[in-house]
């Protein structure tokens, strides 16, 4: 190579290298400019014993749960008891909650971080609303999708916006903001072993009964009792898990008793008894995509003592309140005869 043109060349590598240089160094500016390191509320852990209400919405629903003396509640759920450590997860993750990296501004693109407003169609972001007894808002923020792919003492994010600001923003911490009731209280309802079930009795809005019976005690297997004449079960776990309806039961939903309705043409009744005594009557609804149960406890003749205060403890927990409970195990206690029974076959099917 000739001293002209190794000029030439070591002209272009340091224009390369310098522009290299300028391009590493405008991305580090701009990651130290943008990673504050800061947390989003400044001050808000101090504000801990102010809070008086916390409420999370989504495009669905709203959940608001208030201070209750020491403890806390869900206000628009009947008061229900809410459990306080999940008030304090969801105040400390905002508190430790720092800003990493700054995104979009674009309105359009809100919804890949899912940092839209909720009231937007198909939203999938939650607006968290801290407030004071006084109602004053100490902290309001939009969650949006978890990122775990964060370095660091966290090791997990997301992305955020306050409402009413453009920048979305990648934040860190382990801020999580159930949006189920179920993640809020304690959500057991019952639980009565399987094992312990003798008979189900299922009464339809229309008088059709389901009358079921476990073959024997400790047995796996029930027999319908009202067995048409000539028909035959198709999926025997079909009556078999009808005991299980009762089995560590969970809570969806809750509401006091009167808030929903159970119209007697729509009301299916049941009543599960155990070999030592304990009755348990139901009253279930379908209704939207709810399944809504009521339950009364109570103990047969001859049970013993054990019995009867279970029964009662039963009635202490649940005779206020109304249910939304998992669709299985609706389904478990609401079966129709008719529809664990093979179908008739037809006459030309016969014929071949």
């Amino acid at each position: 190579m000739n001293p002209k043109s190794f000029l030439g060349f070591l002209a272009v590598t340091l224009v390369i290298v310098v522009a290299a240089a300028v391009s590493i160094s405008a991305r580090y500016s701009a990651a130290v400019s943008v990673d504050l390191n800061e947390v989003v509320y400044p001050g808000f852990a101090d504000k801990f014993g102010d809070v008086a209400e916390i409420q999370v919405q989504d495009k669905d629903k709203t959940l608001t749960v208030k201070r209750d003396g020491k403890g806390w509640v869900l206000s628009d759920r009947s008061n229900y008891l809410a459990e306080g450590d999940v008030v304090r997860q969801v105040l400390v993750g905002l508190a430790e909650l720092r800003l990493r990296e700054a995104k979009t501004e674009k309105k359009e693109l809100f919804s890949k971080l899912s940092v839209e407003d909720v009231t937007e169609k198909d939203s999938k972001s939650g607006l968290l609303t801290i407030k004071d007894k006084g109602g004053k808002v100490l902290a309001s923020l939009i969650v949006g999708k978890e990122n775990s792919d964060l370095a660091g003492g966290a090791d997990v994010g997301r992305y955020i916006r306050k409402p009413n600001e453009k920048q979305a923003w990648l934040a860190e911490g382990r801020l999580v903001v159930p949006s189920a009731v179920k993640a809020w209280v304690s959500p057991k309802i019952l639980d009565v072993s399987s094992k312990r079930i003798d008979t189900v009795v299922v009464t339809q809005p229309n008088g059709l009964v389901m009358d079921v019976k476990r073959e024997k005690i400790g047995g796996e297997k029930f027999v319908i009792n009202n067995m048409p004449e000539g028909r035959k079960i198709e999926y025997q776990s079909d009556i078999d898990n009808m005991g299980d309806g009762l089995d560590k039961l969970e809570l969806e939903e809750v509401r006091a008793v009167g808030k929903i309705e159970f119209p007697a043409d729509k009301t299916i009744s049941t009543t599960l008894k155990t070999y030592d005594g304990l009755m348990m009557d139901v009253k279930l609804l379908e209704k939207g995509d709810d399944f809504w149960a009521t339950f009364v406890a109570s103990a047969g003749d001859g049970a013993e003592d054990k019995v009867k205060k279970e029964a009662e403890d039963i009635n202490a927990t649940v005779s206020k309140w109304v249910y939304a409970i998992p669709a299985h195990k609706y389904r478990y206690m609401t079966r129709k005869v008719e529809d664990v029974l093979e179908q008739p076959k037809k006459e030309e099917e016969k014929k071949n």
